[in-house]
């Protein structure tokens, strides 16, 4: 099962679990002197305090070593969110404290285990390694319908290839790069509502949606109309096929890309 569709198919009596592998070459693994290092794997769970921990061993192949860890926790024993870490760690000299020093890491995901969440699931990944066209980020939507919920129709990809995007992952962005991503997402969400509005009834199904279904896509899309553009979906939208061009200066406008930088 995909993490974005854990919202809607999780109960109290699930079994969660979750499993990341490393590969790591030969060499670098060789190079450790004062032991062999390991994948440490956890998730939690704040509103409950439940966590659990794993690690595993690397074992060689030809050219590269290989672990994999995996963690499981019980349904009735989380609520609403989960954090999954994983890390690799190795021993430095003799010393206790440092025997569980970190090599390596990789960003904190966040799972949302209930659908009425603000926002929607987030990644970071390496596009070269998953055989992806470089770039910053990919949205990705997966609704079939304006009253699709947004936690669970969009997927936010971040590419960790980028040292700007890094930034980004680490809380320490450029402004620049958070507008530019802001106004990815607002592009993304206009053009996806507008697509499905064609199918779904026009502009009048768009507004009936949005009163129905508060945590839909076309939902996200008229908060993001009202936040950065002041003005309604269904107005954007009657815009968007008579001027697009305008739309993109509102948009460009709103985020403030490169103001003053």
């Amino acid at each position: 099962m995909a993490v974005d569709e854990l919202a809607d198919r999780w109960d109290a009596d699930s079994s969660l679990s979750f499993t990341v592998s490393a590969s790591v070459p030969n060499e670098k693994i060789e190079s450790f002197k004062d032991g062999e290092p390991k994948l440490n794997l956890s998730i939690g769970c704040r509103e409950t305090g439940e966590t659990t921990y794993s690690s595993a061993q690397f074992s060689k192949d030809s050219s590269k070593s290989y672990a994999t860890a995996s963690v499981t926790l019980n349904g009735s024993a989380v609520a609403e969110r989960l954090e999954l870490r994983a890390t690799v760690t190795a021993p430095l000299g003799e010393s206790d404290w440092l025997s569980r020093r970190i090599v390596a890491t990789r960003p904190v995901e966040k799972i949302n285990l209930d659908s009425h969440l603000v926002g929607f699931p987030t990644s970071a990944v390496s596009f070269k390694a998953n055989n992806l066209a470089p770039a910053p980020w990919v949205v990705r939507i997966n609704a079939v319908s304006l009253s699709d919920p947004c936690a669970n129709s969009v997927r936010l990809l971040l590419n960790e290839d980028y040292p700007r995007v890094v930034e980004l992952i680490e809380g320490r962005a450029r402004p620049y790069v958070e507008e530019a991503l802001q106004a990815t997402i607002v592009r993304s969400l206009l053009s996806t509502v507008q697509r499905l509005s064609a199918t779904d009834g026009g502009d009048s199904d768009v507004s009936d949606v949005i009163a129905e279904f508060p945590e839909s896509i076309a939902a996200a899309a008229e908060k993001s109309c009202r936040d950065y553009l002041n003005r309604s979906l269904p107005a954007v939208l009657t815009l968007l096929d008579r001027e697009p061009e305008t739309v993109e200066h509102h948009i460009a406008s709103a985020v403030g890309f490169l103001k003053g930088r």
